[in-house]
């Protein structure tokens, strides 16, 4: 091995440690090259999930619900009507839109064909600790809407009429009603004034997945290459003649 007289070096046991650190980083770069073009696939079948819901003709809520799973009734087009009850509110804390911070405000709407919890949208934060309930009061009439559907979650916590997300449980409790495991979510916003905000509906980019899934390959690359590059120029190199470290 005249040519690679540092060669012997890189059998040392700090070498073979090196070279099996670099072996298992290059393996989780590719993994998680790979797993975030499993996310990407995914955010592409939620967005065309989303897109056929939403797609479809408005439909009563109790059609929807007969023999169905909550989760794939999740942004379908659906029309209530009835009476908001203020009486029967809650507030989902921690809630931004348009890079404002603030409340969804969700009321009880009792109608013909039973009870539901409706999102009725968004109130700034400043507007909501004023406590002027009359500015996103509820219309005091009947009223017929058309929002989207969205599974109800588990609220961890909260502070009196403050929750952390709409829990169908958790409100037919506070409530003393029998609700569905869904709820409706408004896009317009209802109101007795401008207030509330209607909500946006989900967006349907495909996020940063592809960009940090290139970026991963790119160092899987970069590592690929440049390690056995460096080992090498270190093994042409004579450790006694340049004084190079094992």
């Amino acid at each position: 091995m005249g040519g690679w007289p540092g060669a012997r070096r890189l059998l040392r046991p700090a070498w073979l440690l090196s070279h099996l650190a670099v072996g298992a980083l290059l393996v989780a770069t590719i993994n998680l090259g790979f797993w975030q073009l499993r996310r990407l696939d995914e955010r592409r079948a939620y967005n065309a999930f989303v897109e056929e819901r939403a797609g479809a003709q408005p439909a009563s809520l109790g059609d929807l619900q007969v023999g169905a799973d909550p989760g794939e009734l999740a942004y379908r087009a659906v029309e209530v009507s009835g009476v908001f009850d203020a009486e029967r509110e809650v507030f989902v804390v921690n809630r931004t839109q348009a890079g404002l911070p603030g409340v969804h405000v969700v009321t009880l709407l009792v109608g013909e064909s039973g009870v539901v919890a409706v999102d009725r949208g968004f109130v700034p934060r400043p507007v909501y600790v004023a406590g002027d309930p009359s500015v996103w009061a509820p219309p005091d009439t009947e009223v017929v809407m058309v929002g989207r559907v969205r599974s109800a979650g588990t609220n961890r916590g909260g502070n009196g009429a403050e929750v952390e997300r709409v829990d169908a449980t958790d409100l037919s409790a506070r409530w003393g009603v029998e609700l569905p495991s869904v709820y409706v979510e408004s896009g317009a916003g209802v109101g007795a004034g401008a207030i509330p905000f209607g909500i946006p509906a989900p967006p349907l980019d495909e996020g940063s997945h592809l960009g940090y899934a290139v970026q991963w390959f790119v160092f899987f690359v970069i590592g690929l290459i440049g390690y056995p590059l460096v080992l090498v120029r270190l093994a042409r190199e004579d450790p006694e003649a340049d004084g190079a470290n094992g």
